[in-house]
């Protein structure tokens, strides 16, 4: 205690010292610089005081002509030792009166005739002399006074000195002071707080004493120490009861190999009593060598790094099931750097880590889905570019051909290419790639009438049942979504409900409709879905349900379980598809013998409706088309069937030659028919070129693979529109007339 009293007196000393000698270190720089300043100010005021009275002095006497008075007055005023002469000049510079001091006699020579200027350059001959001079008012004579500024200097001088060292006295009380201060309220206090803190057979007596001895901060110190040491007297206590009452596992080690004690949690958490943990190396609970070797590894790197914090998971079997465990340990160091203690707090993690598990089997799934959808819709672009060309072959032999039969044949084959383009949507709509046309669909509605009309194909009228939340009714939600689409999907799940409950003795299909708001948890499992408000649809049924190992491929194309001839497996996946596509999210409940639950998430919100083509046929008045496309067959027949229609065409298989046929025949042609998907120049980039040459120039788009919205933006000017294959002739010869119709204003000296 004596160390640290000299110690802290050295200290403060040191610190008080240094900052009083930095603060006279500033006072003298700012002294120096300001000196000059401060001597002539002082001077200057001296001057001002004494010219301002003896100027009325001097008048009034002049008046009377009293001579007697200047000498009399100007000898007594040249003894101060600041002033060194008294000068009286008339305006010709005739010395009328001169009184020197005697004791300092300036060597100057006033000798007559004696300007002002003339004394100036007397005076600036000696640094220490300063002139001053003022008009006698009511005369032509001249008051000067000559000021010399040594006395002053001297008595600035000593004032400082003085002020300088009584400030050094005073520092010196102050640090004598602060010693005592220092002495009598820290380091006494702290020295009868450690004799009390020491002695640990203190009574109460004896501290109420001290308390009574001490200041008050150091009794309210003492009184809270008392406090404190009696509270940690009780947490000892209650420790082991808090340890027991939490879900975690503690343990500690004061070597880092082996267990010095464990808590009770270990019976329940490790199936193992603690008694005979303690002593045992860590981790033999595990009952593996290679996670005891691999836990061990991590401990010792993390010891080698002089790391305080380890967190770790592991997976241990135990009973023939897999647990997973979280384990936190710090790791607490001596001074000379050795492991002093290890704690550990172990926890059971196993249904966090089932969770991760399943959340990345269906990230995993969804890939898998993206993929199968990819490919999909590659293969749906060749069969339609197919459709397209059977189509319009069709269509040219309908139109040469009066026999009924080959009529009747001619329409199987059309409804076979309608039943194969429908197969191509629904294998579209899994991929995300269906042609729709959405409207805002009131679903209340939408049920009720989608009720009335599953129920006459139904085997029960109380089969199929609605049922709306209670917000439901008062909000009517609408999505958008194409209903004819919609209505297939919801039939697709009544069908395969229906299906579901042939063998339950009282089957039922529940259609359930409510509203919530997805929170970020929501979103986070359901990564697809494009908004906060959403629809929640639920189909029900009590059929004989979905086994787990088939439940995660119910969603894959051409998957099924049905008899063969049955189904084509391509329901549920046109139901997976089209519900992303509408920005949405679909997950199953099901387990056998306790029915199936469909999850429909949709976003809730309104769009204006689109618009539909009629069914005439319009034909042309001799405009030149420009057919686009690297299908020879779809080109041809479409060509020969835009000829029937009345109009004249010309065919390029690729986007370069579109591009040098519209070179040559850019004047005629009035209206391109352009592919999007072609190798090579694609028709995107074929349309960009021509518009170089004519940017008014309409361009009627072909696809069979993009069936959702491109990103070109050439796709949705108003000289464009979009088309999919395989489509209707009707369609697009209203597409075409409406093309011509808008562009006939630019293009009229086009031939029409």
């Amino acid at each position: 205690m004596r160390q640290l009293h000299h110690t802290l007196k050295q200290d403060l000393t040191k610190t008080v010292m240094r900052w009083s000698v930095g603060f006279l270190l500033l006072l003298a720089t700012v002294f120096a610089f300001s000196f000059n300043t401060l001597q002539t100010y002082i001077l200057d005021l001296m001057a001002e005081q004494r010219l301002a009275y003896q100027v009325r002095e001097f008048a009034k006497h002049m008046d009377k002509k009293d001579t007697a008075y200047f000498r009399e007055e100007s000898d007594a005023l040249v003894q101060e030792s600041v002033l060194s002469a008294i000068l009286l000049v008339d305006a010709s510079g005739e010395l009328l009166h001169v009184s020197l001091n005697a004791n300092q006699h300036p060597q100057l020579e006033l000798n007559e005739p004696l300007s002002v200027d003339r004394l100036n350059s007397l005076i600036e001959t000696r640094s220490d002399l300063h002139l001053y001079t003022r008009q006698i008012p009511g005369h032509h004579a001249m008051l000067a006074l000559i000021l010399d500024g040594r006395p002053l200097t001297v008595a600035i001088l000593s004032t400082t000195a003085w002020s300088a060292l009584m400030m050094f006295i005073l520092v010196l009380v102050s640090i004598k002071a602060l010693h005592y201060s220092l002495k009598r309220q820290l380091v006494d206090p702290v020295e009868h707080l450690r004799e009390a803190v020491g002695n640990k057979n203190i009574d109460t007596e004896t501290l109420q004493k001290l308390e009574e001895e001490l200041p008050q901060e150091a009794a309210n110190i003492l009184e809270f120490f008392d406090q404190l040491k009696h509270s940690r007297d009780d947490l000892r206590n209650h420790v082991p009861e808090m340890l027991e009452a939490l879900p975690s596992c503690f343990w500690w080690s004061d070597d880092g190999k082996t267990y010095r004690s464990i808590s009770g949690k270990a019976c329940s958490l490790l199936q193992i009593p603690p008694e005979e943990l303690a002593g045992t190396a860590l981790w033999s609970w595990c009952h593996s060598l290679a996670q005891i070797a691999v836990n061990t590894g991590q401990l010792n790197r993390a010891i080698a790094h002089k790391a305080e914090r380890l967190d770790f998971a592991y997976q241990v079997n135990q009973d023939n099931r897999s647990y997973w465990f979280g384990e936190s340990i710090t790791i607490c160091y001596a001074r000379d750097g050795s492991v002093e203690t290890i704690y550990g707090i172990i926890n059971d993690i196993s249904a966090r880590k089932n969770r991760q598990q399943e959340q990345a089997h269906q990230l995993e799934l969804m890939h898998r889905l993206e993929a199968t959808g990819t490919l999909v819709g590659g293969i749906a672009h060749e069969f339609n570019n197919a459709l397209a060309g059977m189509n319009g072959n069709v269509f040219l032999i309908k139109q040469n051909t009066d026999d009924e039969k080959n009529l009747y044949r001619i329409k199987r084959i059309e409804q076979l290419i309608e039943h194969s383009a429908a197969m191509i949507e629904r294998m579209l709509a899994f991929a995300g790639r269906s042609t729709i046309n959405p409207v805002p669909v009131s679903l209340v509605a939408f049920l009720n009438s989608f009720q009335s009309a599953m129920l006459p194909s139904l085997p029960g009228q109380n089969l199929l049942t609605l049922h709306f939340g209670e917000a439901v009714e008062a909000v009517d939600p609408t999505i958008l979504a194409d209903q004819k689409m919609l209505q297939e999907l919801l039939m697709q799940l009544v069908e395969n409900a229906k299906l579901a409950t042939r063998e339950t003795a009282i089957p039922s299909i529940n259609i359930s409709l409510d509203l919530l708001e997805a929170d970020e948890s929501f979103l986070y499992k359901y990564p697809g879905l494009s908004a906060r408000d959403v629809v929640h649809l639920q189909l029900h049924d009590n059929g004989c349900g979905i086994p787990e190992n088939i439940r995660e491929r119910i969603f894959e194309p051409f998957f099924t379980t049905r008899e063969v001839g049955e189904g084509t497996g391509l329901g549920l996946s046109m139901v997976y598809g089209y519900v992303n596509q509408l920005g949405g999210a679909i997950d199953v409940e099901s387990s056998p013998c306790n029915g199936t639950t469909f999850h429909l998430y949709l976003p809730h919100k309104k769009l204006p409706p689109a618009s539909n083509h009629d069914d005439t046929l319009l034909g042309g008045s001799g405009e030149t088309i420009l057919v686009v496309d690297n299908e020879q067959l779809f080109r041809e027949s479409t060509c020969e069937v835009l000829g029937r229609m009345g109009y004249k065409t010309i065919a390029a298989s690729n986007g370069s030659q579109a591009v040098q046929l519209y070179k040559q025949h850019g004047n005629d042609i009035a209206l391109i028919l352009m592919d999007i998907l072609m190798p090579g120049l694609t028709g995107i980039q074929a349309s960009r070129l021509i518009r170089t040459i004519d940017p008014e120039i309409p361009i009627i788009f072909l696809t069979a693979y993009d069936r959702t919205q491109p990103l070109e933006p050439e796709v949705y000017d108003n000289k464009s529109e979009l088309i999919n294959k395989p489509f209707r002739f009707t369609v697009l010869s209203q597409a075409i007339q409406k093309a011509l119709q808008q562009s006939a204003a630019g293009h009229s000296n086009k031939t029409t």
